[in-house]
């Protein structure tokens, strides 16, 4: 998924959920669903505009049957010209349409997921629409 936002605050390489929305997101049907159903590597791609610099965001995560978990973070920058990477260790439990993850070193997330258009390889998770990874 891309998509463009106006701006963006805070800590450059923060977790997803500290951006501002995209607007009214993609359309969700069906609610989330176990641990299972995030089990596999998952992937978007965003377009941030901010003053005086493009840059494009890919975060993947990769949710484990074990309950760990993966956030790795791209950032690609046009004012900067090279890629930063952050790799970040987590565990995960999932119950009903929210998973909770727990950084190795501190802090925990919860966020509601989904599936869009009941598809198990589209995942919305924090609003952000993520594709299965092969």
């Amino acid at each position: 998924m891309l998509a463009l936002l106006a701006a963006c605050g805070g800590d450059s390489f923060a977790p997803s959920s500290q951006l501002p929305p995209s607007g009214s997101g993609p359309a969700v049907s069906g609610g989330g669903g176990g641990a299972a159903s995030l089990v596999g590597v998952w992937l978007t791609t965003i377009l941030i505009e901010v003053p005086g610099d493009l840059q494009t965001w890919t975060t993947t995560w990769q949710f484990d049957a074990a309950g760990t978990c993966r956030q790795t973070v791209v950032v690609e920058s046009v004012a900067e010209g090279f890629p930063r990477t952050t790799v970040h260790a987590c565990t995960f439990a999932a119950t009903g349409g929210n998973v909770s993850i727990s950084f190795v070193g501190g802090g925990t997330l919860v966020f509601a997921f989904s599936f869009a258009g009941f598809s198990p390889d589209r995942l919305v998770l924090d609003g952000f629409e993520y594709h299965r990874q092969a």
